[in-house]
């Protein structure tokens, strides 16, 4: 029913106009007018006025969802009728044939592939470039501005389409640039806002994110697109049990936003503060700037030297590096004053300090759980912080000595922990629980399997295993003999968890990598029974190792002193011996910048959604194998890796799935072919991997810069690149990294059994198909 609130006679009257019976009950539904040219829309609870602020923009039809339909209808509000005439149709599926009948259709539903609208919502966004000079700007072009629908689903996936205002009474509304994405697994209620002079969209759920448009200002090539940004919501928990405050991420159920001066004060008067709810606690707040990454420093008045996150006691341990003015002089050269800070990981007030002896450096920090009896039960663990040292004396090249510190930080007062400090407010102890002498550097620490450590020392690389008595005196022993064939080992990695068991690996192998100064990477495997590490196999290039991960059983990434990536793998079945013992090079790239770190992680909130780190879809329409979908991009599980070099940069590494290598592989060699480079010089040969003389073509790698500059480009030039792509072909190709030696005609490619019927041009690619997923890999780093 169409109501209209009319003011006859300084009394408000309610009329109705005009109305609908419709075959299912009512979802969704959502009339907010787009925004004109000249007008700036309010959509907020003004508080200060004593009222709500009205636009007095008339919306022209209002969207509707229904219970048990995959699609969103739009009724004309016009009183040309005296009935709310349907404009538009839109079927949330992808794509399903008209031709196909109802049984496709509920196929499709039963399926999954299609699920209810639980949320509408019409806006016009507005894009924004970083370097504009005004938050607000009323002269803006209005090509900047996007009629956008955003429709929440119940399974946490946001769909969102432009919308194409007719500009004549002979002209339809349309829809267009259909992307769907994942934000959680819990149902979306959308709910717009501004922040500043941009129009925004908060998705609320189990990971509330802000949906903005940015790019596509004039006198840019750019094209707007849709950014994604999750909201950090955190609480503390009371524990008593432990004695101190947990965190945990919270979910959204509603939100809306309102403006007041009395709780906010803003600078900026069109922010808008949010309101926001969950089961039990209402809460105000207000959205920070839009930032990728956000950072905060903290001056530590030391050179940070290793850092590392300790969960159980909530502290971040940071080795730092002194002046020489802290330290003594000896023997004419002066002594850093090295020592260990322990760092509250919520206030970053320091907790405690270690300071270590006279020409004591740090090497390695690392948090672990260690078993601390034969028994591998999961009671018997606990969590410490180990620190690797080695004695720097002038008069030696290489260190003679070093140390293993075990180190035991726990929080709140009823710890049983004794701090060196008498103070009863002292909320966090950390206690010195034993120390190892070694016989050299301890350059790397990593956890083991079974609750066991491997470190390595100089040339050598060690287990090692931690052992209370009664009075919790606990000493760590090396196990068994330890490993001799490198020059220096520098790193050392495993993929043994916290909690891991003597099991092994899913290969049933308790295995680890060893990264060289000199002699790249080489796989070792712990024997139990005989209680001794043994070399399985090693690279036999000469890399000059600056870190290392292990990836999975068998394969392994790298970076080395040239500022080059390198990927190795490990062929366990090979038939010869020969093979076996050697670690094959199946990716090469040239970063630019010498990598010195690599952890495992992602800079993004990691989704509810189990099992994989992926945002591929399970089903797939038959109409829709014909293109490459933004749900096909796959990242397999276990391969997203970060990475930080000597410039500052911190990457990321995603491991890709065979089409979606394939797929962005074509991608690249379009952007290759079609856009002209600054200054015509080529940047697949600045990509080439070049070391010591050796120089070949980047290969097992997609340069993810480079892909996603596609989404900067004008629409013509997108569109010689789709061609382009059409034209190759090997898009639709299978391809893992290494090529299509080796591999048969019918794995290759990426066909099924009733593709015989389509045509080629059936299955070309449209730039929505491309644009669709470069943003899905654009939101998983």
């Amino acid at each position: 029913v169409y109501l209209v609130v009319e003011n006859k006679n300084s009394k408000p009257t309610i009329r109705k106009v005009k109305s609908i019976t419709l075959e299912r009950e009512i979802s969704c539904i959502d009339l907010r007018p787009f925004e004109s040219t000249s007008l700036s829309g309010n959509d907020s609870m003004e508080v200060d006025g004593g009222g709500v602020s009205r636009s007095t923009e008339m919306s022209h039809l209002v969207a509707v969802g229904l219970w048990d339909d995959f699609s969103v209808r739009f009724l004309d509000l016009n009183e040309s009728s005296n009935t709310l005439d349907q404009l538009l149709h839109i079927n949330l599926g992808r794509s399903v044939d008209a031709n196909m009948g109802n049984d496709a259709e509920e196929q499709a539903a039963d399926s999954g592939q299609h699920m209810m609208a639980r949320s509408l919502c019409l806006v016009t966004m507005e894009s924004q470039s970083s370097n504009s000079t005004s938050a607000v700007n009323n002269s803006t072009s209005s090509s900047n501005k996007v009629d956008m629908l955003f429709v929440g689903l119940g399974d946490g996936k946001c769909i969102s389409f432009g919308v194409t205002r007719p500009e004549s009474s002979s002209e339809e509304w349309l829809v267009h640039s259909r992307k769907e994405v994942s934000l959680g697994t819990q149902g979306i209620h959308l709910v717009p806002f501004h922040h500043g002079a941009r129009a925004c969209v908060l998705a609320t759920g189990d990971r509330p994110t802000v949906v903005y448009l940015t790019g596509g200002n004039s006198g840019s090539n750019s094209n707007p697109k849709l950014c994604y940004s999750t909201i950090s919501l955190t609480v503390e928990d009371d524990d008593e049990d432990e004695g101190h405050a947990s965190h945990r991420n919270i979910s959204v159920n509603v939100a809306t936003p309102f403006r007041s001066s009395l709780l906010f004060s803003s600078t900026n008067k069109n922010n808008s503060s949010l309101c926001v709810a969950d089961e039990n606690t209402l809460r105000l707040g207000m959205i920070d700037d839009i930032q990728k990454l956000h950072v905060t420093s903290y001056k530590l008045g030391m050179t940070p030297r290793r850092i590392a996150h300790h969960e159980a006691g909530r502290v971040y341990c940071v080795g730092c590096i002194g002046g020489a003015g802290e330290g003594a002089q000896i023997g004419g050269e002066a002594n850093m004053g090295n020592c260990v800070r322990f760092f509250d990981d919520s206030t970053f007030e320091e907790v405690n300090r270690i300071d270590l002896e006279p020409f004591e450096m740090i090497l390695d920090v690392t948090s672990v759980s260690l078993c601390t009896s034969s028994n591998s039960s999961g009671d018997n663990y606990k969590p410490y912080i180990l620190i690797g040292t080695a004695y720097s004396y002038p008069d030696e090249d290489e260190p003679s000595q070093g140390r293993v510190l075990v180190v035991e930080c726990n929080s709140g007062e009823s710890s049983n922990l004794k701090s060196d400090s008498e103070d009863e407010m002292v909320t966090r102890c950390v206690r010195h629980v034993t120390q190892m002498p070694t016989r050299g550097g301890v350059y790397s620490i990593t956890p083991f399997y079974g609750g066991t450590v491997m470190i390595t020392v100089n040339s050598k690389t060690h287990l090692c295993k931690l052992s209370l008595g009664d009075n919790e005196i606990g000493e760590l022993k090396l196990v068994g003999a330890g490993h001799h064939g490198h020059m220096i080992s520098l790193y050392c990695k495993s993929l043994a968890g916290e909690r891991s068991s003597n099991g092994g690996s899913s290969s049933g192998k308790q295995l680890a990598i060893v990264g060289d100064l000199m002699r790249s990477i080489s796989l070792v495997e712990y024997l139990p029974k005989h209680q001794v590490i043994e070399e399985l196999a090693r690279d036999y290039n000469a890399n000059f190792c600056t870190s290392i991960e292990m990836l999975t059983d068998n394969i392994y990434l790298g970076s080395e002193n040239f500022a080059n990536l390198f990927v190795l793998r490990h062929n366990a079945d090979a038939p010869s011996e020969e093979a076996r013992v050697r670690l094959d090079t199946i990716g090469e790239y040239h970063l630019g910048e010498m990598v010195n770190t690599m952890k495992l992680g992602s800079l993004v909130m990691p989704s509810n959604a189990g099992g994989s780190s992926s945002a591929k879809s399970d089903t797939k329409s038959k109409s829709d194998k014909s293109s490459f979908e933004g749900n096909a991009i796959e990242v397999a599980v276990g391969s997203q890796t970060l990475f930080g070099t000597v410039d500052g940069t911190i990457g990321s590494i995603m491991g890709l799935g065979g089409s979606t290598f394939a797929f962005l592989g074509c991608l690249q060699r379009a952007i290759f072919a079609v856009v002209r480079p600054v200054g015509d010089l080529s940047h697949e040969r600045h990509r080439h991997y070049e070391a010591d003389g050796r120089v070949r073509p980047s290969r097992g790698f997609i340069d993810g810069d480079l892909v996603e500059c596609f989404l900067d480009l004008n629409r013509p030039t997108m569109e010689r690149i789709v061609k382009w792509m059409n034209d190759d072909g090997r898009w639709r190709i299978r391809d893992d990294g290494s090529g299509v030696s080796g591999q048969s005609q019918q794995n290759l490619m990426d066909t099924e059994e009733d593709d015989s019927s389509d045509s080629p041009a059936q299955n070309n690619l449209s730039v929505e198909d491309v644009l669709t997923a470069v943003e899905e890999i654009s939101m998983l780093h």
